[in-house]
């Protein structure tokens, strides 16, 4: 397997699982840290897919086989374009909103137990959740813990 495509593996799942967790138990805190651990690698692949599938070379997806292949191209859902909008919500009485767009957003209404892999335009989508996710949580984490929402 390639280390430049995601694939929603068992791995992935407990991560993703574990993410669900930590946005219901609101520890802002944790959560931040936990997405730039496991979750901050989403940035540098989509400078990767951005630079390399544009000019062909992205030599990880010409050695996948065809339904991976497929599944890189797939497109958004609605509702993932949805979530992306919503990520972008500055309203401060909505920051909890916004940050559980980035679980929204991978989870998909279910669809995430059927998909193989991150497409190239959900990569791209993610990286800009999360930035929008980290940008609420460093407002709802001060130095020393937890702010309330």
């Amino acid at each position: 397997m390639s280390d430049k495509i995601v694939y929603y593996d068992e791995t992935f799942m407990e991560k993703f699982n574990k993410l669900g967790k930590l946005l219901e138990e609101k520890d802002w805190r944790k959560l931040y840290d936990f997405l730039l651990e496991e979750f901050g690698f989403i940035f540098k692949l989509q400078q990767y897919y951005g630079k390399y599938i544009i000019d062909g070379t992205a030599k990880d997806f010409e050695e996948a086989d065809e339904d991976v292949r497929r599944e890189l191209m797939r497109p958004l859902s609605h509702r993932q374009y949805r979530m992306t909008e919503r990520a972008f919500n500055y309203y401060r009485e909505f920051q909890d909103e916004v940050v559980w767009a980035i679980w929204d957003f991978l989870h998909d209404n279910d669809r995430i137990y059927e998909k193989k892999v991150m497409s190239a335009a959900e990569v791209g989508c993610c990286s800009l959740i999360l930035e929008r996710v980290y940008i609420c949580l460093s407002h709802l984490v001060d130095g020393d813990g937890n702010k309330s929402v």
